[in-house]
């Protein structure tokens, strides 16, 4: 497992950790076999990717974009809401197949596609279609540099801030303490030489809400009333 140093930032108390992937509960996976991809430099997508409960781009909106050398380098926080926004053309996203893992997710730094010194190098940012508690990946490529991972609500507000070092290939999974559901969208930039890919995405997929407790003991004693009702008619 690569060294972490984590920092933790005030929407709660509570922090984000990191925990061995396998360990994840998360029923969703995201692979990108659904994507065109081919060999690299792969596939270019200078759009937002939609897929199954969450949602892919460059940065958030409100976020800067800056440059390390190739590699993007996200500030600033998010505006209101959680939205994301696309990069420049032929700098946003990009599917590659690489051989034996299959597709696999870049952001495109800022020399662009089809630059083979691009690739890997961009930001990616993450929006879910629900709020989350944990979330996980494979890391692919990699040459013993860093990235920043950060965690946001879905009002825009920090959870946290880790900044994994000696990237390679690897499985990370990172879990919020006491299990509360507010990772809404994350944020990853690297500043790695090689940059870094992901593949096998994992999350939790929301669960059947629950109904609240006046709400409950409302429906509990209407059903009363109206198995009451029933014994009288058939009493009478």
């Amino acid at each position: 497992i690569s060294a972490l140093a984590l920092y933790s930032t005030c929407a709660s108390a509570a922090a984000i950790n990191q925990v061995d992937y396998f360990s994840l509960s998360g029923s969703e996976l995201i692979d990108f076999e659904s994507l065109s991809g081919g060999s690299a430099p792969g596939s270019n997508y200078d759009g937002i990717l939609n897929l199954a409960g969450a949602n892919f781009a460059e940065r958030f909106v409100g976020q800067t974009l800056s440059y390390s050398g190739n590699s993007d380098v996200l500030s600033g926080v998010p505006t209101g809401t959680l939205e994301l926004q696309v990069g420049l053309e032929n700098q946003n996203l990009n599917i590659y197949t690489r051989s034996p893992d299959g597709n696999i997710l870049t952001g495109l730094g800022r020399l662009g596609f089809p630059s083979f010194d691009a690739i890997g190098e961009g930001a990616v940012s993450i929006l879910f279609d629900n709020d989350q508690s944990e979330f996980g990946f494979q890391s692919l490529g990699g040459n013993l540099g860093d990235a920043t991972f950060e965690f946001w609500t879905r009002d825009g507000s920090l959870i946290a801030t880790i900044t994994p070092t000696d990237l390679g290939v690897d499985y990370f999974g990172f879990k919020r303490e006491a299990g509360i559901q507010d990772i809404a969208g994350i944020s990853i930039w690297n500043t790695d030489p090689a940059g870094i890919g992901f593949d096998d995405i994992i999350f939790d997929v929301a669960g059947v809400p629950e109904i609240p407790i006046p709400a409950a003991a409302w429906l509990f004693g209407s059903g009363l009333i109206g198995l009451i009702g029933i014994a009288r008619r058939k009493k009478t």
